[in-house]
């Protein structure tokens, strides 16, 4: 990653200052503790394990959507509901963490006198107690949630601390997880009534003090960009849809351990997290804030929107943060396939490199066509078998699998043919749904 030089940050402009200034006051005058505004031990914010509020919500929650889940007793509705819930909340509390990494590294490197040092401090000390606030929930809830699945867990402190150097990436980073959640959460407070109050207040909170930083990162990433070279907008544009649907699997896809404990078939939990159009349709919404910061900042281009398509984010612009979608359903829906449309796109786009660059073009597209088909064969195989929930624990005979076609297209087609194999297996897997 490239690193951004001090220098970016001496000279400012002074609306941006202004800004920034202003951001501090309001946090000065405005700022919430959770250890004194919230009464953890009222009557009123006990979470109780039969509060029929444990819920999931359709319009926030994917799996809510399904046959499934409405055909599960009121009890295993409440329990799934209570555990996503606090999931949730850990992984929000874990992703701040790595934001924590990263800002007090670019803290530290900010010249005496500026306000942008003032006001990451003032940021720094919300998360913190953002972070105690998500906990303390979580640990109420009784349920033991790991959070982010693994390879993020393992990934994230890492990230974290290249951001403290990539600055523009890790507030990129800091907008692609921040704005997902707030969606989600907003929704959520829309319909207090139907939530636990101890979950409305914190959410309250969160989405009060997360509006600032949000505004801060905008402000941030709109005034460097203007001094960034081609090159690294080109690499900021890359990585900007990539992080944003990482950061959106994370926040509002359960990890696996939830389709183990409580038995969700593969089938359905691949429609819902993201097959179906109700789930697609919540994915590609739920950036559409994050679409409106890329516009404008220049890293939504022509050549790069095929990225956006490919990953199922891609969507309308708002006119401002927060704006609902007021288009008919029918014009949602029908926007839908666009992620298959790219990933066939993609796929016929590698087989035309592949007859065109290379003299042995059918060779290549007959090995990737059965490398996919090995792929597909095995999940038909497992699924015959029956007994699949949505996610095993880790599955080694799985990973062969991918590993050996992969590494097999490499002799057998070189970067072309790998390339190709993974574009066919994405499309393959929208026509089979327990891949």
């Amino acid at each position: 990653m490239t690193a951004v030089s001090d220098a970016d940050d001496t000279a400012p402009g002074a609306l941006y200052f202004d800004r920034v200034e202003a951001l501090s006051r309001a946090t000065v005058r405005r700022r919430f503790d959770p250890h004194v505004d919230i009464d953890w031990d009222a009557p009123e914010n006990a979470l109780k394990d039969d509060d029929p509020r444990w819920q999931l919500d359709p319009e926030s929650a994917p799996l809510a959507a399904t046959d499934w889940y409405a055909e599960q007793s009121l009890q295993r509705r409440i329990d799934m509901g209570r555990w996503v819930t606090a999931n949730t909340l850990k992984v929000t509390l874990q992703f701040e963490m790595m934001l924590i990494r990263g800002v007090v590294h670019y803290a530290g490197k900010m010249p005496n006198r500026s306000p942008v040092f003032q006001y990451l401090l003032h940021e720094l000390i919300d998360e913190c107690n953002h972070i105690q606030m998500f906990q303390e929930f979580v640990n109420r809830t009784g349920e033991d949630v790991p959070g982010m699945r693994r390879g993020s867990r393992v990934i994230g402190p890492i990230l974290g601390f290249i951001g403290g150097y990539a600055n523009m990436i890790h507030f990129i980073g800091v907008l692609c997880g921040e704005q997902p959640l707030h969606y989600q959460q907003t929704l959520q407070h829309r319909g207090a009534a139907h939530v636990p109050p101890l979950l409305n207040k914190i959410t309250y909170i969160h989405l009060a003090e997360e509006a600032r930083h949000i505004s801060f990162a905008d402000d941030l990433l709109a005034e460097r960009m203007q001094r960034v070279t081609r090159l690294k907008r080109a690499w900021y544009a890359i990585l900007f849809p990539f992080f944003l649907r990482w950061l959106i699997g994370e926040m509002i896809a359960p990890p696996r351990t939830f389709a183990r404990q409580f038995g969700v078939p593969r089938q359905v939990f691949k429609s819902a997290f993201w097959r179906s159009a109700q789930s697609r349709q919540m994915m590609a919404e739920s950036a559409a804030d994050v679409r409106r910061v890329a516009e404008d900042l220049g890293l939504r281009t022509a050549w790069s929107r095929w990225i956006w398509r490919m990953l199922g984010i891609e969507g309308r612009l708002p006119r401002y943060r927060g704006e609902p979608d007021r288009s008919p359903m029918v014009a949602r829906v029908a926007g839908l396939p666009v992620a298959l449309a790219a990933r066939l796109t993609g796929v016929a786009v590698m087989a035309a490199v592949a007859l065109l660059a290379t003299p042995d073009g059918v060779r290549i597209i007959a090995a990737a066509a059965a490398g996919a088909g090995v792929w597909a064969v095995y999940h038909v195989y497992r699924d015959r078998r029956g007994d699949v929930v949505g996610n095993q624990p880790f599955e080694w005979p799985r990973l062969f699998v991918w590993v050996a076609v992969c590494v097999a297209m490499i002799p057998a087609g070189g970067l072309i043919g790998l390339a190709l194999v993974v574009f066919m297996i994405l499309a393959l897997a929208e026509f089979m749904p327990t891949i």
